[in-house]
């Protein structure tokens, strides 16, 4: 496997425990979690999950991102951010393999569970764009292939992209409405 295989978006298929036993049960996110994993080209990650339904789960939501590498068959996640303080700053290491469009990572835990850190094994398959998000991605370009050509939108007025900008400082909002008007 090579990093250009992983990188991409991954939709969560399952997350489970592996017991002393060998057999599997439903990880800490319950029975049926949902949840994505990007990895980019450049070497960053994130990764979201929650809890879905009404069954009781031991956590509702994990999620970290920072920075990945994959050497052989181990893939290292270098967190930076975490939903869970106590990882930040940790490198989590995972056994990874590739099988078409499934990826599976195991692993334990990070914090042990009744005395010892459990096995953890989350099989993720790459995402497809569904057809709302494509079409809604598909309509946006247009749109912004428009306003890019003749500077309006589609009621005839100049476009300020300030307006939609909520990162912009007001001082560079303010440089942006002069050059406009």
């Amino acid at each position: 496997m090579t990093p250009e295989e992983v990188v991409g978006v991954w939709r969560l298929a399952s997350y489970t425990e592996v017991g002393e036993d060998g057999g599997t049960v439903p990880g800490p996110l319950g029975e049926a979690p949902a949840g994505l994993l990007i990895y980019t080209a450049d070497g960053h990650v994130a990764v979201s999950m929650m809890k879905t339904g009404d069954a009781p789960a031991l956590e509702t939501y994990m999620g970290y991102s920072g920075h990945w590498r994959l050497a052989g068959d181990r893939m290292t996640h270098r967190v930076q951010v975490s939903a869970h303080p106590r990882m930040a700053g940790t490198e989590q290491i995972r056994h990874v393999t590739l099988d078409g469009e499934t990826l599976s990572l195991r692993g334990t835990a990070v914090t042990p569970v009744g005395g010892r850190a459990p096995e953890r094994v989350l099989t993720w398959r790459r995402a497809k764009p569904d057809g709302i998000a494509a079409d809604g991605i598909a309509a946006d370009r247009i749109a912004s292939d428009r306003i890019a050509a003749d500077g309006t939108a589609s009621g005839g007025t100049a476009f300020d992209s300030t307006a939609f900008d909520s990162t912009a400082s007001d001082e560079t909002a303010e440089q942006q409405q002069k050059e406009t008007h």
